[in-house]
């Protein structure tokens, strides 16, 4: 481990834990960890989902208070009386990937929420619009502040997060999966804000499980393992291999298994000329235990085009064939009753029941195969057990919660309710969103000898590496319609950028 703290300069840090260690009852969430960030510095805190994280943040933001060990801010020993309200009063603040805003308020609204200004009882309403087209400026964005927020787009409601910090005048914000939503073009807008707000000497603590996030935009690093640090040091001094074998205690030697397709005429599933609002002509081929992947900039249609398929988005036109036949899929049922299972980009609002338990949501798809009259309770713990063995699920036990599964378990359970609905067709929509890089590996495993097993898939990424690790072939999607098809050595990062953008040869 790299002695960084002696390579700092001799600047009072901002904040400053000694020897901290947290419990809860049965877990030891932290053991015995020393961080520090100083002014101005933008420091990724990596480690895989369970790692501590959460927890360090909320001890920082006095949300938590430590079971031993010191809290120093800005040289200050405030180890004893921490909490929220101190920690607010010293400027730090966080912005989560989820959002925290009143969707039907305005922006300006949500900026200073819980922090107006009033004056002999009545708000000030003009120093306020004032104050937040100040913040913007400083951003450098131009965002409508009048409309309710709910009418945004996500990258610009997330600018509305960080614009309520700056109003604190944030000294420390911490940016949790800040990007795990956005697209390419709105993630190098957050990097040029990082950029604005060091130059400022406002501190950042940047947790993505974005790697190539943490190169481009961070000096400095702290790495957790089970509640430990196991690493820190300066970005500029390791590689992405070094510093995911740090995070996983092991080296990762293949990210991504070797493709394996093995050419077949049989087509499973074939779209022609499908129409909608969004996405125009579209033909699609998909052959049985192909890997198909689908890119496009925001709005090109690629998600109301899985939708589309799943029965769950209007076409104008257009047929869909499963196996050679024509079918008329107008809902989710019609689908699934084709062998076609979706797993949504949004897993906790559009794929699991969050405050159902694992064997619930496993079979939430296939309700007939466990019931005449009354649930066959024994049948589904069976089936609910032997795919939880097969996707290698981490959990306590069936009845557990899914909300209190990690972001990558939650996953496999989308997946696992699809393969207990046996179902031949398998569309992922940013199948790896917010899970750390461990999982990662494993969901592209499992989504490789799926497809090995005879499933045909189909990937919705923005994650250009995804697409090039995982598929036989790319469609690119522009403007609503797929602009150009890649297979084999042509899938390249600059083949696909430049469809992307419009530029195909």
């Amino acid at each position: 481990m790299s002695d960084l703290n002696n390579n700092m300069d001799k600047r009072t840090p901002l904040v400053e834990l000694k020897n901290v260690s947290k419990s809860f009852p049965g877990v030891k969430a932290l053991e015995n960890v020393s961080f520090t960030i100083y002014p101005g510095e933008c420091l990724a805190l990596a480690g895989e989902n369970g790692a501590g994280k959460s927890t360090l943040s909320k001890i920082i933001l006095g949300i938590y208070t430590p079971t031993e060990g010191k809290i120093l801010i800005q040289g200050k020993d405030e180890t004893d009386s921490y909490h929220i309200k101190d920690a607010q009063n010293y400027g730090l603040n966080a912005v989560h990937q989820e959002l925290q805003l009143v969707p039907e308020l305005t922006g300006y609204e949500n900026i200073f929420l819980g922090n107006f200004e009033a004056k002999a009882g009545f708000i000030g309403k003009k120093k306020m619009k004032a104050k937040a087209r100040e913040v913007l400026a400083f951003l450098e964005m131009t965002i409508n502040l009048n409309c309710p927020v709910k009418n945004l787009r996500m990258a610009e409601q997330q600018i509305i997060q960080l614009a309520k910090a700056l109003v604190l005048e944030s000294k420390l914000i911490i940016m949790d999966e800040l990007t795990a939503v956005l697209q390419e073009k709105d993630i190098q807008n957050i990097y040029r804000i990082v950029n604005i707000l060091k130059e400022r000497k406002i501190s950042i603590i940047y947790i993505s499980h974005r790697l190539d996030e943490i190169f481009e935009v961070c000096d400095t690093y702290t790495v957790l393992v089970d509640g430990k640090m196991t690493g820190n040091g300066y970005v500029k001094d390791i590689n992405k291999d070094q510093l995911i074998e740090k995070i996983i205690g092991r080296e990762l030697t293949q990210v991504f298994p070797h493709k394996n397709f093995v050419e077949t005429d049989e087509v499973v599933l074939k779209v022609n000329n499908l129409t909608s609002p969004v996405f125009k002509d579209i033909h699609i081929t998909l052959r049985k235990g192909e890997i198909l992947g689908i890119a496009g900039l925001v709005g090109a249609g690629k998600t109301e085009l899985l939708n589309a398929i799943f029965g769950n988005h209007p076409t104008h036109s257009g047929t869909i064939e499963v196996h050679g036949k024509n079918v008329s899929i107008k809902s989710p049922l019609d689908a699934i009753k084709h062998g076609i299972g979706l797993v949504p980009d949004e897993r906790k609002a559009l794929g699991l029941a969050m405050n159902f338990d694992i064997k619930t949501n496993m079979t939430l798809a296939s309700l007939n195969e466990f019931s005449n009259i009354f649930m066959q309770k024994k049948k589904e713990r069976a089936i609910s057990l032997e795919n939880a063995d097969r996707l290698n699920l981490k959990y306590s036990n069936l009845d557990q919660y899914v909300v209190n599964l990690s972001g990558g378990n939650q996953q496999k359970v989308v997946i696992a309710k699809w393969l207990i609905a046996d179902s031949e067709i398998l569309m992922f929509d940013e199948p790896t969103r917010g899970i750390d890089i461990g999982a990662k590996s494993e969901i592209y495993k499992l989504i490789t000898d799926l497809a090995l097993a005879g499933k045909s898939i189909i990937i919705v990424s923005p994650e250009l590496e995804e697409l090039i690790g995982l598929c036989h072939k790319v469609h690119i999607m522009f403007e609503g319609k797929i602009d150009k098809s890649v297979q084999g050595d042509a899938i390249t990062q600059e083949n696909i950028i430049n469809s992307l953008l419009g530029e195909s040869s």
